[in-house]
C-alpha cells in the first residue's frame, strides 16, 4: 500500500528524470550543432583496426556529396552492388570523400577494409558533419 508521501516522491522522481533526459538531449543537440559550426572531425575505425578522422566536406566535395547521395541506396548498402547498377561507383565516390586527407585510402582499400555497417556509419557521419538531412 502506497501512501500519499510515496506517490509524491515517485512523481517528483519521474519529473526529475524527465527534466534530466531533456537536458541531456538539448546538450547533445547543441554539441552536434557546435561540431558542425566549428567543423570538428568525426572518427571511424575500418577493419584494418586503424581509426581515421573524417573532416567536414569542402564546398566542392559537398556538391559532389549532395549529388551522389540521391543515386545510392542508403538504407540497404548491399543494394548498391547489384549488377548493372552505377550506384556502386557512386557509393565508393561518397566513401572516398571522407578519406580525402588519406591519399593511401583507395577504392580497393575500402573494398578490402570497409564492411557494410561501417559504410553506412561513414555516410551518416558525412551527412551529419555537413548538416545535411536524409
Amino acid at each position: 500500500m502506497t501512501t500519499y508521501k510515496d506517490d509524491l516522491a515517485k512523481k517528483h522522481a519521474e519529473q526529475m528524470n524527465t527534466e534530466a533526459v531533456n537536458r541531456i538531449k538539448k546538450q547533445s543537440e547543441a554539441e552536434e550543432v557546435e561540431g558542425i559550426f566549428f567543423e570538428d572531425d568525426a572518427k571511424i575505425t575500418l577493419r584494418d583496426g586503424k581509426t581515421y578522422c573524417i573532416p567536414p566536406a569542402s564546398l566542392k566535395d559537398a556538391r559532389i556529396l549532395m549529388k551522389k547521395l540521391g543515386t545510392v541506396h542508403l538504407d540497404a548498402i548491399i543494394l548498391n552492388f547489384l549488377p548493372s547498377d552505377n550506384a556502386e561507383n557512386d557509393l565508393f565516390d561518397i566513401l572516398l570523400l571522407g578519406f580525402r586527407n588519406y591519399p593511401s585510402i583507395t577504392r580497393d582499400y575500402l573494398d578490402e577494409y570497409c564492411d557494410l555497417e561501417t559504410a553506412r556509419k561513414l555516410i551518416n557521419i558525412l551527412i551529419g558533419l555537413n548538416g545535411l538531412k536524409k
